[in-house]
């Protein structure tokens, strides 16, 4: 091949190389759904946070008093270990589900929601209810709960890990470290 012919090519490779590079970057993405959201409460508005494990017959009460601090809400009034506390309001303000199952279900007892095994009841600032949640029980593999809104009817599914981290707190509540005095 001579000089010019090859030059030629190498423009036309160019060329199509360019076309396919802007064609590809042009072409419209196709839009990926976010998770269903489950409920979502404005995380300085939550005041009140209550967790219940009713078949243990367990509970326990946190309320941010006036210098926004987080405290149990029990006859001490102590505050939360922070370290052991970092990130629970977010955490409560609204995950992300896994998948809704059903906007409305027939039978709430097949997801464990007619009795459940934990209840979180929410106080929001500006609310005259609280926002009551039911986590039901767990799917067949084990790595999500059913959940829903208690005046609410559809059903969604949240991973294990978020419902075991609540559960801690009334399981190993958040207290701070007793020190020795020497």
């Amino acid at each position: 091949m001579n000089f010019k012919a090859t030059l030629i090519f190498a423009g036309i490779l160019i060329l199509l190389a360019g076309a396919v590079v802007y064609f590809h970057l042009t072409q419209p993405r196709p839009k990926q759904e976010s998770p269903p959201e489950i409920w979502s409460v404005d995380e300085a508005k939550i005041h009140h946070i209550t967790i219940q494990l009713p078949h243990q017959k367990k509970r326990i009460d946190f309320f941010q008093d006036q210098d926004e601090r987080w405290r149990f809400d029990d006859a001490t009034r102590q505050a939360v270990d922070l370290k052991r506390w970092g990130g629970i309001v977010i955490l409560v303000s609204g995950p992300k589900s896994k998948r809704l199952i059903a906007e409305q279900v027939g039978d709430l007892a097949e997801f464990g929601l007619t009795d459940p095994p934990m209840v979180v009841v929410l106080g929001v600032k500006g609310q005259k209810d609280p926002l009551e949640i039911l986590f039901g029980g767990q799917t067949p593999g084990e790595d999500h709960y059913y959940v829903k809104l208690k005046h609410s009817t559809p059903v969604y599914l949240v991973h294990s890990t978020y419902v075991q981290v609540l559960k801690r707190l009334v399981l190993e509540p958040p207290r701070p470290a007793v020190r020795e005095v020497k």
